[in-house]
């Protein structure tokens, strides 16, 4: 069973205001990204837990920096995003990922996230590697762009659906 878009937008949403408000000096010192990704995929992840015993759905992992896919995927999405913002096109993995681990089906991808501080560069190449992961072969269910604000505001959204 997969937990339906709203759930899994409400889960994520609450993971980052859970991140801003317990983890709020990684935001003022301008802590790396991944320190902050680290932070939200951790509060993520015991939402998806407790919703997974309580709906006996075992199986669902979120992880950050996933790179265990079929080789043709990676290299469809590197041609994909070769040369865009002058990006390596390497750069294929996303910031965090919402998924069963046993599979690369439609019914094994369910979010993929890329975080950015405000005034970072590189949005635009991360916003087609998400476009990328929504379409087949990898097709996620949904897909997130945050921008986090280094003062605590509030974070900006563009979300992503098949």
């Amino acid at each position: 069973m997969q937990p339906d878009e709203a759930r899994v937008r409400s889960w994520l949403q609450s993971a980052v205001e859970d991140a801003y408000e317990g983890e709020r000096q990684l935001f003022q010192e301008r802590a790396h990204e991944r320190s902050v990704v680290f932070h939200i995929a951790r509060r993520l992840a015991t939402r998806v837990e407790a919703w997974a015993c309580d709906a006996n759905s075992a199986g669902w992992s979120v992880d950050v920096e996933y790179d265990r896919w079929h080789p043709g995927d990676v290299e469809w999405l590197k041609k994909r995003l070769r040369g865009l913002d002058g990006h390596d096109e390497n750069d294929v993995y996303p910031d965090l990922i919402l998924h069963r681990r046993s599979g690369s089906s439609a019914e094994h991808n369910l979010l993929v996230v890329e975080v950015k501080k405000d005034g970072a560069r590189g949005r635009e190449h991360d916003l087609e590697k998400l476009r990328g992961f929504v379409a087949p072969p990898f097709s996620y269910r949904l897909a997130a762009f945050i921008t986090l604000s280094a003062d605590g505001g509030e974070p900006l959204w563009h979300w992503i659906a098949d």
